[in-house]
């Protein structure tokens, strides 16, 4: 029997890429956006993941067509940069509305039915750069490291119902996210040069990261697990990262990030 797979997030980047990949791959795939968007085999359902009764009516429809979901793998997400001081609260609530509250939203509505059919894996999208406060991406990194520890959490409170959740971590991904982050519009003059020369290494970084296919792939590769790990980070240098991390002091480890990312003040 074919797999039914939820995909968030699917007009662009990781998220359109998995779409068509599982359709390849021959699973069921249904995709939820925003955006109107057309996948070769995908069904799209339009809608705003921060929408709690559209979301609910979503899911409650593609349950009662195919009678089963599998999996939800969420991965809607934005980013905003530029200093902490110089940003607009109502930014701060928007991406962690996205990247946090609607990933909540989506679980929420899906897992009455996981728990009914005592089945189900659930695949947040998070980031290595929850592992890393990255100065001037810092409500980024908060709410991707919101998002794994809520992972966590919730892996332990639903896996006596034969729901398992894991968080994948990728490094640095070449996609329209470079150029759909939000930066705030009015930065202060203290930050500016700085602010600037972060993100053009930012941006850098992920132009020259790794390839959709490739994310794509080792979602896959977990999706097929029979038991999936809590956290899965993609890309070994990445992974090298994160051990060494684990090895030195953190104040080190935060001082180094300093100084990729946060420049010193120009005298």
């Amino acid at each position: 029997m074919k797999q039914v797979v939820v995909i968030t997030g699917v007009s662009s980047g990781i998220g359109y890429d998995l779409a068509t990949f599982l359709n390849e791959k021959d699973y069921i795939v249904y995709g939820i956006s925003r955006s109107s968007v057309e996948i070769p085999g995908v069904t799209h359902m339009p809608g705003d993941i921060t929408d709690e009764e559209k979301i609910q009516a979503i899911i409650k429809d593609i349950y009662e067509k195919e009678g089963r979901i599998d999996i939800l793998v969420n991965n809607a997400g934005m980013g905003i940069s530029g200093s902490i001081e110089g940003t607009n609260t109502k930014d701060v609530k928007n991406i962690f509305n996205v990247n946090f509250v609607g990933a909540f939203i989506t679980i929420k509505a899906i897992l009455p039915y996981l728990r009914q059919q005592n089945y189900g894996k659930i695949i947040n999208v998070g980031s290595v750069a929850s592992e890393f406060a990255i100065p001037f991406q810092a409500f980024y990194s908060s709410s991707k490291a919101a998002l794994k520890t809520f992972g966590e959490a919730l892996d332990n409170e639903v896996s006596p119902y034969g729901v398992r959740v894991c968080t994948i971590l990728p490094g640095d991904i070449k996609t329209n996210f470079t150029k759909n982050r939000e930066k705030n519009i009015e930065e202060l003059d203290a930050y500016k040069t700085r602010v600037s020369k972060s993100i053009a290494v930012m941006e850098k970084d992920e132009q020259k990261g790794m390839t959709v296919r490739y994310a794509s792939k080792q979602i896959y590769k977990v999706i097929k697990k029979k038991r999936m790990p809590l956290q899965k980070t993609i890309g070994n240098e990445y992974k090298l990262l994160l051990f060494i991390k684990r090895l030195l002091p953190i104040k080190l480890v935060n001082n180094l990030v300093g100084k990729i990312y946060g420049f010193k003040k120009e005298k």
